[in-house]
């Protein structure tokens, strides 16, 4: 069981399968200054890289990345040089003239420590932080599940915080023994530099864990049931604070949140006084949050217990709720970007270091109703802006075009994973796209020699067509007018030229709304076959021929259509070899199901696979298999004794001789 670095002040044993992984002693700071005869005892020391190979591995050894433990150590050489020289300062056993000598060499390796605690504190804040931060960004437009996983490196990053905030506390703690002790002697200067640095340390260790999603939409399609139509959760975090006492003292205290907007915050990294009100427009509840310790479950949270060592503490804002003081326009804020601002008073327990300040989220935009360019806009910018480094940036106006695959791999999960009838979010890994979906996606973005991609190619570029009715055509379709359902002209089923027609005419979708549209799709008509991966996806006409010759038995390709929007194409190759294309449009998947129309339709009654060599009734269900002519003999009426003239030139509508299903 691993334990907290600063949990005792008597030796701690390191874990029994790792023996030589981690052990120290504290330095004894009750009492005040010690005397002649006393010890003066503090020691950290090094961290190993790796558990003993005579015992079993211990998952702590997997906390701590090789590269930290390398940095860790260095410093942890230089502060036992220190705490070694100051226990035999503090020993008694030395001459006056020695003395003099030793307190002039504690104070050049005080120095050193210095230097040393900078790099490590930087590397901390500009690498390990910077970089999970940059890589929350980028998943925030991701599944819950794969933010999740990037959540979960916390524990990690917390425990690294903790070793070197042990380190910094003791050190503070021991200079603070010699300024008594030896006054005047330039140790004051020294304490000085590392409370600065702990300071630095400990305030940047406060961050914004759980950050708002980018678009905050009122839709007024909301189904009555959601608690609110404004409701996400977010989440203030504090790292190595432990050793300093902050895990005592901020237990309970409350941290306060404002709704600002872009330009506030623009003020607010240039003055950090600043003072915050809440913003004219719009309210944010809840306001507040206390800080609590919570121990992490295998990467989630509960409640603290009597022995739950991995501890977090963290301010939970949740169902975050954001109200309008008064009506707007849907144009008046799409173009707006707000932030959520937390404030931040705590003092250490140990050495009493005020941490006060301000955090502020990633920007984010808040509608008052759908708007799918202001969502594909905010996408581009947490997927590729650098919010991070660089606050104030630009999107950029190119970006590589494997990263901008992935980004759009990260929506298109999240888009899928859309609750359609409750609050709950499930932690359901999501399903990748196949090597083919990649590649497509790839190529219809156009990339350029050097392989990057144009933003304005996923935010402009038209990348299908949708046929939209005339009024009056749609009225009257709308009314049951016109008879039976009509292919829109120059689809695959009318055989008629594209363009403008009587009936209405063709309009170019960006790929964006043609991206997001087929995700609402799949949500809402065959997640299940998309999860089960049923559903190739995305795929060109020329690849789904060439993927099925590829098989040897009857087989079925499900995929997008590249063309038209919002529909789905079933590519058919037969028992003969020959291959077909049939399209189905969203208005057709809302009566029937997609599964339901594999079985029961008779274009794909000899089908025996799902590409690629998914059997189709093992993965959707049984058909219904066609009457016998023996049992339709059978349920003939007899009591009445018709002729058997009666019976001639008869069968039914829809079974598998005279109908289209069976």
């Amino acid at each position: 069981m691993f334990h907290n670095p600063s949990s005792s002040v008597h030796q701690l044993h390191p874990p029994a399968s790792v023996a030589d992984y981690y052990a120290h002693q504290p330095m004894d700071i009750g009492g005040g200054p010690p005397s002649a005869s006393d010890s003066f005892a503090f020691s950290h020391a090094k961290v190993s890289p790796a558990p003993s190979a005579q015992t079993p591995q211990s998952p702590v050894a997997f906390q701590l990345p090789a590269e930290f433990v390398q940095r860790h150590n260095v410093t942890a050489e230089v502060y036992q040089s220190f705490k070694d020289d100051v226990d035999i300062l503090f020993s008694g056993q030395i001459s006056a003239g020695a003395q003099n000598e030793l307190v002039t060499r504690i104070l050049a390796t005080g120095e050193h420590l210095a230097i040393a605690m900078e790099a490590e504190k930087q590397y901390l804040m500009s690498e390990v932080l910077c970089n999970w931060a940059v890589q929350q960004q980028k998943l925030s437009v991701a599944t819950h599940w794969t933010q999740q996983m990037n959540y979960a490196l916390l524990s990690s990053i917390d425990l690294q915080f903790e070793y070197f905030g042990e380190l910094l506390e003791q050190t503070l703690s021991g200079l603070g023994f010699l300024i008594t002790e030896f006054p005047k002697f330039g140790f004051e200067q020294q304490h000085q530099q590392i409370r600065h640095l702990a300071h630095l340390f400990l305030f940047y260790s406060i961050i914004v864990s759980k950050q708002p999603p980018a678009v905050v939409v009122k839709c007024g399609e909301a189904e009555n049931h959601r608690r609110s139509r404004f409701w996400f959760n977010t989440e203030i975090r504090v790292l190595g604070g432990k050793a300093f006492g902050l895990g005592s003292s901020a237990e309970n205290v409350q941290v306060q949140c404002h709704l600002i907007t872009d330009e506030t915050a623009k003020r607010l990294r240039n003055n950090a006084y600043y003072e915050v009100n809440e913003h004219e427009e719009f309210v944010v509840d809840p306001a507040n949050a206390p800080l609590k310790n919570v121990v992490e479950m295998g990467g989630g949270m509960a409640t603290m217990g009597d022995g739950g060592e991995t501890m977090a503490m963290v301010a939970k804002f949740d169902d975050m709720r954001v109200s309008k003081k008064e009506q707007l326009r849907r144009e008046s804020v799409a173009q707006k970007r707000y932030h959520l601002c937390y404030t931040v008073k705590l003092r250490t327990q140990k050495h009493q270091i005020e941490l006060v300040g301000k955090k502020v989220s990633l920007p984010f935009a808040i509608l008052v109703g759908p708007k799918a360019d202001v969502e594909a806009k905010l996408f581009m910018e947490r997927s590729f802006a650098d919010f991070v480094r660089r606050p104030d940036g630009e999107l950029p106006k190119v970006v590589n075009g494997f990263e901008m695959v992935n980004a759009l791999e990260m929506k298109f999960q999240a888009l899928v994973a859309l609750s359609q009838k409750s609050d709950s979010v499930a932690l359901q890994q999501p399903r990748p796209f196949s090597a083919v979906s990649r590649q497509h996606l790839l190529n219809r973005l156009k990339p350029n020699r050097n392989g990057l991609i144009s933003v304005d190619s996923f935010l402009k570029m038209p990348a299908a067509e949708e046929f939209c009715m005339t009024k009056s055509k749609a009225n009257a379709k709308e009314n049951g007018a016109g008879g039976g359902a009509q292919s829109p002209p120059g689809s695959v089923a009318s055989g008629v030229g594209g363009g403008t027609t009587a009936e209405g005419e063709w309009k170019l979708v960006p790929f964006y709304e043609w991206f997001f549209k087929l995700a609402e799709m799949v949500n809402k008509y065959f997640a299940q076959m998309w999860n089960d991966g049923l559903i190739l996806g995305f795929c060109g006409k020329e690849e789904a021929e060439q993927l099925l010759c590829q098989c040897n038995q009857p087989t079925l390709l499900i995929r997008f259509s590249d063309i038209e929007y919002a529909k789905v194409k079933i590519s058919v190759r037969d028992q003969y070899g020959t291959i077909r294309h049939h399209w189905y449009e969203q208005s057709e998947l809302q009566g029937r199901s997609l599964g339901q129309e594999l079985l029961q339709n008779s274009k794909y009654r000899d089908i025996a696979n799902i590409w690629p060599q998914t059997n189709l009734e093992f993965a959707i269900g049984t058909r219904e298999r066609s009457v016998s002519v023996s049992t339709i003999a059978q349920r003939r009426p007899r009591q009445l004794q018709p002729s058997t003239v009666y019976f001639d030139n008869q069968n039914a509508g829809m079974d598998a001789h005279g109908g289209a299903r069976y």
